[in-house]
């Protein structure tokens, strides 16, 4: 595609004291927004007003923004944000990180150069509340601190299947652009679904071949006590439990978009498999029974769900 308007689309709840540094990396990229759209979840603090006055201070009259009179999620509010851009290309922002200056211009590039592209993720680097960057451990066959289940180009482009999407998100939603075509597909036919919209956004794309990865850190993807997601592990037997029944309610979803989005026989049959024994894991720790996770450990589960198996298994066991 010819880019030849690019949107932003920033939610803000509750913004802590990385706000202004957000708006700052937003309002100093290489190649400047067209617009952008901000869509506050009705904060109970000052950030609206802090979002005025640096709008105002800087005179930013393509910035726009637009407040929720009660708390809707984050899910809603960027549903919202995404709905009010006009842009043929849309960066997804969220509150607390930082952008390279050259971010938009880098990814908007890959658009220009790859026909088919339709989203594209970039990496990031983890950093701590003072922008320090928090070394990860990455394995060879893995990408995008292990987000990406399979090896990926250094330094490059790798395409991401409908497969690879099919146990996890492979990037957060900071890290993602994408057309006006997908975004319609999105909000026109799945956002009742019970995904997160990046995902969701990603899966569509994926169905369709436009799906991609950059494997370049373009966004410092802040971690601190406050995130809304982030990367923390579960290692207790009632987050693990909470988190896979809504895992398994996520993969029904993935399910459905599927079957709305026209993928092949193939994948949706894949896909059911995937969504039947995140099913049957949930009813496992639902019961605490570690016997019922056996015939998931005897079944040709990939490697990757076996390892949480067996973290399931030890929480299971883990005194009451």
């Amino acid at each position: 595609m010819k880019t030849e308007k690019i949107s932003c689309a920033l939610t803000t709840w509750n913004s802590n004291a990385y706000l202004e540094k957000q708006l700052d990396s937003l309002n100093s990229q290489s190649v400047p927004f067209d617009e952008v759209i901000i869509v506050d979840d009705a904060s109970t603090n000052d950030t609206v007003e802090r979002l005025q006055t640096y709008i105002e201070n800087h005179h930013l009259k393509n910035w726009k923004v637009i407040v929720h009179p009660t708390n809707q999620g984050f899910v809603s509010a960027f549903q919202d944000a995404l709905a009010a851009t006009s842009g043929d290309l849309i960066f997804l922002c969220d509150h607390d990180d930082l952008w390279y200056p050259d971010k938009v211009e880098i990814m908007s590039k890959q658009f220009d150069v790859r026909p088919g592209l339709q989203v594209l993720a970039c990496s990031f680097d983890l950093i701590d509340g003072a922008d320090r960057k928090i070394e990860d451990k990455v394995s060879s066959h893995h990408g995008n601190h292990n987000l990406i289940r399979k090896p990926v180009v250094p330094g490059g482009f790798t395409p991401i299947t409908f497969e690879d999407l099919m146990g996890y998100n492979f990037a957060p939603g900071c890290t993602l652009a994408l057309t006006k075509e997908i975004k319609d597909q999105y909000l026109n036919k799945a956002v009742d679904l019970n995904l997160p919209h990046d995902w969701a956004i990603s899966a569509i794309a994926a169905i369709q071949n436009g799906l991609g990865y950059l494997d370049q850190p373009l966004i410092g993807y802040r971690q601190h006590g406050t995130n809304t997601l982030g990367l923390a592990r579960r290692t207790s037997y009632e987050t693990r439990k909470n988190a896979a029944a809504l895992e398994a309610e996520q993969k029904k979803a993935l399910s459905l978009l599927a079957e709305r989005f026209y993928a092949s026989s193939y994948q949706r049959v894949r896909m059911n498999k995937v969504a039947n024994m995140y099913s049957c894991r949930a009813r496992s720790l639902e019961k605490r029974n570690p016997l019922t996770l056996l015939p998931l450990f005897l079944a040709p589960v990939p490697k990757g769900f076996r390892l949480t198996l067996g973290m399931d298994l030890k929480t299971m066991m883990e005194k009451k």
